[in-house]
């Protein structure tokens, strides 16, 4: 590694948990390679389990809330919490005076914007790791944030997503930076240990991981249950956050169909215990088929995909252009409609070469699928164009 002077500080600016955003540890992991310290600067949604680099410290903004209870907080609370965020923020680009400062979300670009005129010169470095709708309240903090957003392009000097589809919603022609295109895969150093060549077992376990919800196949696969697979039985594994109503409709509707014992809820753990639950599964479900700007741009941007394939889970997922663009090639992945009758059928195909499947979906992920081989442009680019720069001053 080469040695970095003190001036090789960067700041990481989340308006979240950073172990809720896995792709986000992925990068800070790299990152650590790049520069001699870095500090995240984030919501205080949960306690913390991840096992940094050396060289990273974390920086909770507030008391510990959980998101939801942030999301339904009164708005004077949401205002606190935000100006809490930003002053921690400005507290640490001042301590720690930052070649680059890079941010994650439009709130956390928000902040910086507020911040800008006090810090001293940098690089600043705009990561969006969500796209929503514009449907937010007039005159929210995210209504600001968004107006801002627009405005903050004609002084990035970095700008990157985990899709060139989402590329339109920005204001490009305003942008005179460097601009990356950094797909969510899971990375190598972290998931590897966790494969082990997989057979087929009984019963078959399915795992859905992410936010439990509709269009995710669940309410189609939950009446399956009840059935047999070429022979296997099979048990549904619901990984993730769930609202207390859409948990009831699906207890509910495993009720209906006798088959309780055969649905588990995980709840949510931190990232570093996720790919315990997927290596003790035999197929992920990838089945993500809101039509909103976010889920309709999902093909390199969904980590959890190619999660799965990284533990050698076959992973079926929905019949839709963005994802086929993406996930086509791959024999390992299988293209469904919401349809109990396709997903059965595709579950058929998989257990037939289940083996070959899985053996082969982990071969994509070491070569290709990982987040180090996506990230290596932005490394060079950083240890070129900036970093270099900077010593040399």
């Amino acid at each position: 590694m080469v040695h970095r002077t003190k001036s090789m500080n960067l700041v990481v600016g989340i308006y979240f948990h950073p172990e809720a955003y896995p792709p986000t540890l992925n990068a800070v992991g790299e990152l650590s390679d790049c520069f001699q310290n870095i500090t995240i600067v984030h919501r205080n949604h949960m306690k913390g389990a991840w096992n940094f680099p050396g060289n990273v410290s974390v920086v909770p903004s507030g008391s510990l809330i959980s998101s939801v209870d942030q999301e339904n907080a009164p708005l004077h609370k949401k205002v606190w919490f935000f100006l809490q965020f930003t002053a921690s923020l400005l507290r640490a680009c001042r301590n720690h005076q930052p070649s680059v400062i890079l941010v994650y979300d439009s709130l956390s670009l928000f902040a910086y914007h507020l911040i800008r005129p006090f810090l001293s010169l940098h690089k600043i470095w705009y990561h969006n790791h969500d796209v929503t709708e514009n449907t937010v309240r007039k005159f929210s903090i995210s209504w600001f944030a968004a107006r801002k957003e627009s405005q903050a392009f004609k002084y990035l000097d970095i700008f990157s997503l985990p899709t060139d589809e989402r590329l339109p919603n920005f204001p490009m022609a305003d942008f005179k930076g460097s601009y990356f295109f950094i797909p969510n895969y899971p990375a190598r150093s972290f998931y590897e240990p966790f494969y082990h060549p997989k057979k087929i077992g009984q019963p078959l376990r399915i795992v859905f991981q992410g936010s439990i919800g509709p269009f995710h196949g669940i309410e189609e696969i939950i009446p399956l249950l009840k059935e047999t697979v070429n022979g296997y039985n099979m048990m549904l594994v619901l990984k993730g956050p769930c609202r207390d109503e859409y948990r009831k409709l699906c207890i509910e509707l495993a009720r209906k169909y006798e088959v309780s014992e055969k649905l588990v809820f995980k709840g949510v753990t931190s990232y570093a215990e996720v790919p315990v639950v997927s290596a003790s599964c035999h197929i992920g479900i990838g089945i993500l088929a809101k039509q909103d700007i976010m889920n309709k741009t999902l093909g390199t941007a969904s980590n959890k995909l190619y999660e799965y394939a990284a533990v050698g889970l076959p992973v079926i997922y929905f019949n839709q252009e963005n994802f086929n663009r993406y996930l086509s090639k791959y024999t390992w992945a299988f293209a469904v409609t919401l349809s109990s009758k396709e997903i059965k059928e595709k579950i058929s195909l998989i257990i037939k070469s289940y083996e070959q499947l899985s053996v082969t979906a982990h071969q994509d992920f070491l070569t290709d699928l990982n987040f180090e081989k996506g990230f290596s442009q932005v490394k060079s680019f950083l240890n070129t164009s900036v970093i270099r720069k900077v010593e040399a001053n």
